[in-house]
């Protein structure tokens, strides 16, 4: 089988459809397509209705071992005011490898145990995964592998990061009501403008701790009307807030949402929050690191392996590990040239780095289902 090939047509067609969120309907009949050719015994409409699985079976005794890949696209917002669909951080990329790496494993055949190929819908907003958990596609797997393309100052084309130490992340949304009034009269009104801007200064001003890679910051102000003398009555606001420890972004997540409250009260405002999407730190998991770094090693080389990486970027993968504590997973970070950055519209990278990819993740299935770390 020809891998380079593989992975060029299939990131091409991928990334000529990109759907965004629990939306990924043509996405997810082409997998199911190819893996169904494959030999694959498919099912379709898991979880949300376009998570999709594959398996893969030995006909021996042995492990169950997942490849998982994510399959949603990012929404951009053009100047018009019109929105549009593209693959800006690499899912399209993540589904050309697994999916090949699924082709290569099937026409080999697996020393033993199953393979199952895991397409998850909805990571850009934290809630894909946990569709899939809900969905029961886990009950049976002991080892999960996730990976994802990296930004050029993390990894470069030719190097995979064995272990990356994923960022938790949560994204809240709050709306502020006040009371409209004519600019003249402010004192029969209540100014929202007044309260949100008490409350981005209060979570602005919220302590987190630097050795925990904490930060919390207001991404959204949104408030006004067309006219100039007119008491605003209404405000949204959005923060985001990262950190490194599951517990601290608890924490965090619970000081956020008093303190819109509270400020907004002190102004005699209201006001409503919701988290609308929020992942995981990665879970400290050694049980696979060692296989991992000796697949990558006699694949790619010495050069090729980057043992560890820190990245402060939430990915819902994590979620496997949290709610699954048995469960024994690897998420590698792949180097491929990418710049500028993840979630940019110009984002790029060298498509010729993921051959080596697709036979560091064929390596490393076989040699979990023959060694069962």
């Amino acid at each position: 089988m020809d891998i380079k090939a593989s992975i060029e047509t299939t990131w091409s067609y991928l990334h000529s459809i990109p759907e965004p969120a629990f939306q990924e309907y043509k996405t997810s009949a082409f997998l199911a397509e190819v893996l169904r050719q494959a030999g694959y015994d498919v099912t379709e409409h898991v979880g949300s209705g376009t998570g999709l699985t594959g398996v893969l079976r030995s006909g021996k005794p042995g492990p169950v071992v997942a490849l998982r890949s994510d399959m949603d696209s990012l929404v951009f917002r053009r100047e018009d005011g019109t929105s549009v669909c593209a693959h800006a951080c690499g899912h399209d990329a993540h589904m050309a490898m697994v999916l090949t790496a699924a082709r290569v494993l099937a026409a080999e055949g697996l020393p033993c145990g199953n393979l199952k190929i895991l397409f998850q819908p909805a990571e850009e907003i934290g809630k894909g995964a946990l569709t899939l958990v809900d969905a029961g596609v886990l009950d049976d797997v002991d080892y999960a592998i996730g990976l994802h393309v990296m930004p050029k100052d993390l990894a470069r084309k030719g190097q995979i990061i064995a272990q990356l130490r994923w960022t938790a992340c949560t994204l809240i949304e709050a709306v502020v009501r006040g009371k409209a009034a004519h600019g003249s009269q402010p004192h029969q009104g209540v100014n929202a403008i007044d309260a949100g801007a008490a409350i981005v200064q209060a979570v602005n001003a919220l302590p987190v701790d630097p050795l925990l890679g904490g930060s919390v910051k207001t991404t959204r102000f949104l408030g006004g009307a067309d006219s100039l003398n007119a008491i605003c009555d209404e405000v949204k606001l959005g923060f985001d807030l990262r950190s490194t420890s599951n517990t601290e972004m608890l924490h965090l997540r619970q000081r956020v949402r008093d303190i819109i409250a509270r400020t907004a009260a002190v102004y005699e405002a209201t006001a409503d929050s919701h988290i609308i999407g929020t992942c995981p730190a990665a879970e400290a998991d050694p049980s696979l690191r060692g296989v991992t770094e000796a697949v990558i090693r006699s694949v790619l080389g010495e050069a090729g392996l980057v043992p560890s990486a820190a990245i402060t970027v939430g990915e819902d993968f994590n979620f496997f590990k949290q709610e699954r504590p048995a469960l024994k997973t690897a998420s590698l970070g792949i180097g491929c040239d990418l710049e500028p950055r993840l979630h940019d519209p110009k984002m790029h990278f060298d498509l010729d780095a993921l051959p080596g990819v697709v036979r560091v993740l064929v390596a490393l299935v076989r040699r979990i289902l023959a060694e069962r770390p």
